[in-house]
């Protein structure tokens, strides 16, 4: 069932299905990290209902770019940019498709949120499964396709299960993608990392800042 659903944030608004997996934290988290200003041409893949797109407009005044596989979500997110007088676009297409349909170093920043869910039960919603669970090779398409849209020297968001950093680090020395600045997101202090962040430079030389830990209720 669509709806339309207040971001309470400068009046904006965004369409959602029932059917089909919503936004969560993850994606309030990573709008939170992004640094980005007005001159940036920004890629977010998969990009989902578009509410990373929608808020890192807003926030940072840069242009987004959404690349998502389900068409249903680019319906939702085009008509969400409408309503909330957004000149962000959204193409439906298979995130390795689009350095191909975009153009190789076309961006000077990338945005995503991959799915990473390695195990447990799929859901039983196929549409929900696909933005959840990596099959396989997800993460390295990601990175591989951002690092091919990215201009030299450019950056890229990541968010992360920070459980997984060892295979986060080791991804993105592969995609020639160095961090640069990392923050961890904690539910409260004393207790585990739920999430890192992560920005990353294009064929970066080497140098990282740890930022101070996040906790959860500060970012939503």
């Amino acid at each position: 069932m669509e709806r339309l659903d207040d971001l309470q944030h400068n009046g904006l608004m965004l369409y959602q299905d029932t059917d089909y997996e919503r936004f969560n934290a993850d994606a309030l988290w990573l709008c939170s990290f992004l640094r980005l200003n007005a001159k940036d041409t920004v890629i977010e893949l998969g990009s989902g209902t578009g509410v990373v797109s929608v808020l890192g407009a807003d926030n940072t005044k840069a242009r987004f770019t959404g690349v998502e596989r389900q068409q249903r979500l680019v319906a939702l997110a085009q008509k969400s940019a409408a309503y909330n007088h957004q000149e962000t676009r959204f193409l439906c297409a298979d995130v390795a498709e689009a350095p191909e349909l975009l153009g190789h170093g076309a961006f000077s920043a990338a945005v995503m949120n991959p799915p990473y869910f390695t195990s447990g039960d799929r859901a039983k919603n196929p549409a929900r499964s696909l933005a959840r669970h990596d099959a396989g090779n997800t993460l390295i398409t990601f990175l591989s396709s951002g690092f091919a849209l990215l201009k030299n020297g450019g950056k890229l968001f990541v968010i992360y299960p920070a459980s997984a950093l060892g295979e986060l680090f080791a991804s993105l020395e592969r995609a020639r993608l160095t961090p640069k600045r990392v923050r961890f997101v904690y539910a409260m202090a004393g207790g585990h990392a739920l999430r890192v962040l992560i920005e990353a430079k294009k064929d970066g030389k080497p140098g990282l800042v740890i930022e101070p830990p996040a906790y959860a209720a500060d970012l939503v």
